[in-house]
């Protein structure tokens, strides 16, 4: 493809954005980092208490093993505690043991001095010993205090081994290591899989973003959505309904602009040759009639460019903006009073029925009105074209009634009836498209060949636009044409 035909990324100034996926991981890691720390913190307080739990049961088994060595000597309690079971006691690379036998009265009888008694507080029984944490020489230990039972003594003794706690703090870090490290590999395996799974997951996306930008006027294909999540769903669902509304809008334009093209080339070309004839004639009264030919070819350009932008208006492509609730009644009086000077004049009888009365609107806000909603004035359009078409191909004497009833099933009703020729059954749904005219009959006041086929077109452009529909009938006993704009009521009107 050469390089100037070649498509061209748009540059457009826009934010930058953090993608789903960094936006779904700085969701989820911090609440995963939160619950992660709480259970460390979780984990060391039981590591901690199953340590001290441990070595508080080591402590009272040391305390007990002493006091099975207390004798009574001469009266007093005495600790026999050979060298070697002093040694194996006090034996500890990792933490400083001190032991003591106390007693009551007595106070301190063997063993080290320092050891410290019981505080008034903080005070814990495990089996029938006391646990207490204190200070020796300025380093923490916990303490066990056994009571001795001695026959015979004349005080309560009592046995204290104290312990630093170096030891509880080991066993601690290494239980609370051994579930750390494989919640930590655990964590950043989880966070491995979820970058993974969302970018597998998001990967559709992306697919479906290079599919859109893709797209060209030309080509307004729907998306294949298939592989995205049903989250996602209904964005593209959306897109793609988008796009079929802009492929029919476009088609509608192309096949519009086709149409105005073609019917807009045989006025014109009548206007210019008639305007090339009377550029070389001379004669002031052959001149008369080509310059008469040049206006019924111009009024008839500007009337089919009219019938145009109308019927651009009013097709589905180009919806209602702002569509407002309005008495239907007021809008149909309003646009066939236009016509009364024009009726009198082609010598057509244009009435109302008893609803509307002529000079005189229905009063507004009261229960005769009909509420419909939409756009008033292209509504009064459809009117306009309605009674255009019976004054033009009725003719002289002709009768003309407009009406507005309410139908069943919450339905307004607007009427224009006429006694004209009327239109062959077989053409009844044949005019209603664009460009399209009745068989002329015997009866037909004037050449059918001079319209533009946009009027009843038009009209029925505005029903869709206004979620209705429209219907050609015959006339009251079968004679002319009564045509049907059938519409939703609206509001609090549709349910009286």
């Amino acid at each position: 493809m050469p390089e100037g035909l070649r498509k061209q990324p748009a540059h457009r100034d826009v934010p930058a954005r953090r993608s789903l996926r960094s936006q779904l991981l700085y969701r989820l890691l911090p609440p995963l980092l939160v619950l992660f720390a709480i259970s460390g913190a979780v984990a060391y307080v039981v590591a901690r208490h199953h340590a001290n739990e441990v070595q508080d049961h080591w402590l009272v088994d040391s305390a007990e093993a002493l006091a099975q060595r207390v004798k009574l000597s001469r009266g007093e309690a005495v600790l026999d505690l050979p060298e070697a079971a002093r040694q194996i006691l006090q034996w500890d690379t990792q933490d400083a043991t001190w032991y003591a036998l106390h007693g009551q009265r007595s106070g301190h009888l063997a063993g080290h001095p320092m050891v410290p008694g019981r505080p008034l507080a903080g005070v814990e029984r495990l089996r029938d010993a006391w646990m207490y944490d204190a200070g020796i020489a300025g380093a923490r230990v916990r303490v066990a205090a056994v009571p001795v039972r001695l026959e015979g003594a004349s005080e309560p003794i009592e046995v204290r081994v104290a312990e630093t706690l170096r030891k509880r703090q080991l066993l601690a870090t290494e239980m609370i290591l051994s579930v750390l490290i494989p919640q930590i590999a655990l964590a950043i395996v989880a966070c491995g899989v979820i970058w993974y799974t969302l970018r597998q997951l998001l990967s559709p996306i992306g697919q479906v973003a290079r599919a859109l930008e893709m797209q060209t006027h030309h080509s307004l294909e729907p998306v294949d959505d298939r592989a995205l999540p049903a989250e996602v769903a209904p964005l593209t669902q959306s897109v793609n309904d988008l796009l079929a509304r802009l492929q029919d809008a476009l088609a509608a334009q192309r096949h519009f602009i086709a149409d105005a093209a073609h019917q807009l080339r045989t006025p014109l070309t009548a206007l210019k040759l008639h305007a090339d004839e009377a550029a070389r004639e001379t004669d002031v009264e052959r001149l008369r009639p080509l310059i008469a030919e040049v206006q019924l070819a111009a009024d008839r350009a500007v009337r089919l460019s009219n019938q145009l932008l109308t019927l651009a208006r009013a097709e589905p492509s180009a919806r209602i903006q702002t569509p407002r609730p309005f008495d239907l009644r007021q809008v149909v009086f309003h646009a066939a009073s236009r016509w009364v000077p024009r009726a009198i004049a082609a010598g057509v009888d244009l009435g109302f029925d008893d609803t509307l009365q002529v000079g005189v609107a229905p009063p507004a806000g009261t229960d005769d009105a009909i509420e419909v909603e939409g756009d008033s004035d292209l509504l009064a359009e459809a009117v306009h074209n309605l009674i255009d078409n019976a004054i033009t191909y009725g003719g002289p004497g002709t009768r003309v009634t407009v009406s507005v009833q309410r139908a069943k099933a919450l339905r307004a009703w607007v009427l224009v009836t006429d006694d004209g020729p009327g239109i062959p059954a077989a053409d009844r749904t044949r005019v209603l498209r664009r460009f399209q005219r009745a068989t002329p009959t015997g009866s037909t006041p004037v050449d059918q060949s001079s319209g533009t086929g946009l009027g009843l077109a038009i009209v029925a452009e505005i029903a869709r636009a206004h979620d209705g529909q429209v219907r050609i009938d015959a006339g009251p006993g079968g004679r002319g044409t009564c045509v049907v704009i059938d519409l939703p009521q609206h509001g609090k009107a549709a349910l009286r």
